[in-house]
């Protein structure tokens, strides 16, 4: 049974939900058993970002889960073979400064073959660089990263995420 978080943004006022987006995520295993993080950086509305972020995006018209996973991992880690896929929680969330409840679909994912990114102007913007991490490394990232509005908002929904993948990675 896949596991449900539900998580409130208690960072920004509540002024209303304008959309509801779908998100396809991943804790991403390579060859060596390492998982793949983005280093977000950069200044937008919600301030100076500087933390880290699992792999994925919003999945698009006519698109469903497992082909926005696909297509996200392609784009931002160049990845090509996708050998192994299991659904891993669901989590709602919001971001009450932009009007948005995000459901957030996690999958671990075994990838073995990966070529270049091709990330969006938008992933270019936020996305500083990928680093390869063994997931203790990764949960202590997290754990030991500032808190701002923004990064207490993706901790608070993706360290649950990385201790459940803790419990399946070795045997996955």
């Amino acid at each position: 049974m896949i596991k449900k978080f539900y998580l409130e943004d208690n960072q920004y006022p509540f002024k209303g939900i304008d959309n509801i987006r779908n998100v396809a995520r991943a804790i991403v295993i390579n060859d060596e058993n390492k998982i793949a993080l983005h280093h977000i950086f950069c200044s937008d509305i919600f301030g100076e970002r500087d933390y880290y972020e699992t792999p994925g995006g919003g999945v698009e018209e006519n698109e469903d889960l497992l082909s926005a996973l696909k297509r996200e991992l392609n784009e931002e880690l160049g990845a090509k073979e996708l050998v192994k896929i299991q659904d891993l929680a669901v989590v709602e969330d919001y971001y009450n400064l932009i009007k948005r409840k995000n459901i957030n679909h996690y999958f671990v994912v075994k990838c073995s073959n990966f070529e270049d990114v091709k990330f969006t102007d938008n992933e270019k913007r936020l996305i500083d660089k990928t680093i390869w991490i063994n997931i203790n490394d990764a949960i202590d990232l997290y754990k030991n990263t500032k808190r701002t509005k923004i990064s207490s908002l993706v901790i608070d929904r993706e360290l649950p995420i990385l201790l459940l993948a803790k419990t399946i990675i070795d045997d996955f």
